[in-house]
């Protein structure tokens, strides 16, 4: 036991040593990415996301650290492909996308092609100093901090047309359901009093990662299936959308036919994203719910019935 326990220490000042000596290779990306946490409010998570995973390697600290052995050649390997994509990084900056900000701009694809080789030292020293069983045992924690990633420009890009274009497409067969009268001209509603446009910033892509993030910890915390975890994943997107079209279709129809300055001014247009983000947690807990009943239904099915032995030699119908 003192052993182990002497084991365990070394292992731990290895992999802190390691982690200091990455933070200090990577100290220019990381700052920057404190500034794009700041300026943007699409990654207002990342400061969030290696507390979450300290938290869930906490908890399965037992099961993680339990057999230690330092699997130093991957680890390494890992370490030497960390810094190959932090060179490519600095060498292809200025050719990678940027985001605009009241301040200049921030090299976003720099920040999300450096993360990912600061990751990739963060999991070298793990290898290096817990070993694979350690690293497999991890591998969901260890997995969580790839939401340190900022998204590359065309994909954020890509997921906010999407869900800009299916909001006003469901907001569109909601209109029409409630029998309102409005012309559509593209992404262009009109009605009698005001043009309502649904914008990039319409698309929700903020609420909708952070939903995304949660089914994510969700999906690991309460299901046990891969096949569950991938419904609830994938369950995302329609409620992103859904969301995204009730906050369309009621600010509309309050402008129009109540105060115009619902449109304008009015928290519920400018700041109203909490009380919605709460209306898509309330269509996602019941999902969640279904795919859980759905696993524990499934398990009490395959449950072994107990052999009774006394009735081994019993003839039928006896």
């Amino acid at each position: 036991m003192a052993e182990t326990n002497a084991d365990s220490r070394k292992a731990h000042l290895v992999f802190f040593a390691g982690l200091a000596a990455g933070a200090a290779l990577f100290h220019q990306p990381l700052g920057l990415l404190c500034v794009l946490t700041r300026q943007s409010e699409l990654y207002s998570h990342i400061p969030l996301i290696p507390a979450v995973s300290l938290f869930l390697l906490w908890l399965k600290r037992s099961e993680v650290f339990s057999e230690i052995s330092a699997a130093k050649r991957p680890g390494a390997a890992l370490g030497f492909l960390s810094i190959l994509v932090f060179v490519a990084a600095q060498s292809f900056r200025e050719s990678l996308g940027t985001v605009s900000f009241r301040g200049g701009k921030l090299p976003n694809d720099f920040l999300s092609l450096a993360q990912a080789g600061f990751l990739c030292w963060v999991y070298g020293g793990f290898l290096f100093a817990y070993g694979r069983l350690a690293f497999r045992k991890a591998l969901f924690p260890l997995g969580f901090l790839l939401f340190l990633i900022p998204l590359p420009v065309f994909a954020a890009d890509f997921l906010i047309h999407l869900l800009q274009h299916a909001s006003a497409e469901l907001s569109n067969a909601i209109f029409s359901l409630l029998g309102t009268t409005y012309h559509r001209v593209g992404l262009n509603f009109e009605f009698a009093n005001l043009t309502v446009y649904v914008a990039e910033e319409c698309s929700g892509i903020r609420s909708s990662m952070a939903l995304f993030i949660l089914s994510v910890l969700a999906g690991n915390l309460f299901l046990s299936s891969t096949q569950g975890r991938v419904l609830l994943v994938a369950a995302v997107l329609p409620i992103a959308t859904l969301k995204n079209a009730f906050r369309i279709v009621l600010i509309s129809l309050l402008a129009n036919y109540v105060d115009l300055r619902f449109v304008s001014n009015h928290w519920l247009h400018t700041m109203g994203g909490m009380p919605f983000f709460l209306f898509a947690l309330l269509l996602f807990v019941p999902v969640a719910w279904v795919l859980r009943r759905r696993e524990s239904r499934a398990t009490v099915k395959i449950k072994p019935q107990p052999y009774d032995v006394k009735s081994r030699d019993k003839p039928c119908g006896v």
